[in-house]
């Protein structure tokens, strides 16, 4: 798996940082109604693999949450940038389990040796992971999610080189809403200033600890990278190395309510995500003392 990506505290937005960090596109919309917290609800949920290029499989929830009319959508690239994504399926369960429909980069058939299987599963790149976007719209057009789908709330999302994508995708596609990286940063083992120079909307990252997880220090090079004003985060765990934080399925309930939380702000301005973030735990799920948050901006996500 290829590396890239960093984490404590909270910081104001001017109301000219305000207004860039509404995005390219003119911002996400204001919430609307009563939604409930994503980390409350616990939706029945469903998986189909589509065979359309980019291939990709979809968790999404069979029933919406009481007084939601449409979903947020998750694009996701995997770790490696592999054509196979079972390895992070915990994740959008949860995610789904949220109110989130999630898209991401699979072949549909995770091999035994993912490492010797590579070669043949072939890398993701930005473009497959954009067309993502295509494909959600499509989605909403016919079958199970038909109208459903809120292509305002688009989350480009990704691990290690899927954060990579990710990021690249939101400095160019002004269809992003907001940004989620796992122990991932703009450059493979780097920072790209350019790139993180381009987004103009929420971007949150998770990395393990910063002398063991080798995207922690790139992660907070991207952080300080951000133009003024954009809304972000960096959650550092005490300890975890970037294939811990990335995979190690006891800890990815925790990232998984970490990750649901930061993009329910990001989206929706769901003020339940915020005081979670910002609580001692970091999540409701969270290990005490686990993890820190390093924050910037987030409070004026709140709607």
């Amino acid at each position: 798996m290829s590396a890239a990506a960093g984490a404590s505290a909270a910081a104001g937005m001017s109301a000219a940082g305000a207004s860039a960090a509404a995005g390219a596109s003119g911002g996400t919309p204001p919430a609307t109604g009563s939604r409930p917290a994503a980390t409350s609800l616990m939706l029945p949920i469903s998986m189909e693999h589509h065979k359309e290029a980019p291939l990709f499989n979809v968790h999404y929830p069979t029933s919406l949450p009481e007084g939601v009319s449409k979903l947020p959508v998750i694009v996701w690239a995997n770790g490696g940038c592999v054509n196979s994504d079972f390895t992070w399926k915990p994740l959008f369960e949860r995610w789904a389990k949220g109110g989130f429909v999630v898209l991401s980069l699979s072949n549909d058939a995770p091999p035994d040796d993912l490492v010797a299987q590579l070669g043949m599963l072939g890398m993701s790149t930005k473009k497959e992971h954009a067309q993502l976007i295509d494909s959600a719209t499509a989605l909403n057009m016919t079958g199970p999610l038909a109208g459903k789908l809120d292509l305002e709330r688009v989350i480009v999302s990704g691990n290690s080189c899927g954060g990579v994508t990710a990021l690249e995708v939101a400095a160019e596609d002004k269809r992003t809403a907001a940004v989620f990286v796992l122990s991932g940063s703009s450059a493979l083992g780097d920072t790209d200033t350019k790139i993180m120079g381009a987004i103009k909307v929420p971007v949150g990252y998770i990395v393990g600890s910063a002398s063991e997880d080798v995207a922690a220090p790139n992660a907070q090079a991207d952080y300080g990278a951000l133009t003024e004003g954009i809304p972000a985060m960096v959650v550092s765990r005490k300890s975890g190395d970037h294939m811990t934080v990335s995979t190690d399925p006891m800890i990815a309930p925790q990232v998984a309510d970490i990750a649901l939380n930061w993009m329910d702000l990001a989206v929706h301005g769901t003020k339940a995500a915020h005081e979670a973030l910002t609580s001692p735990n970091v999540c409701g799920v969270c290990t005490p003392g686990d993890w820190t948050l390093k924050a910037k901006g987030i409070e004026t996500l709140q709607r």
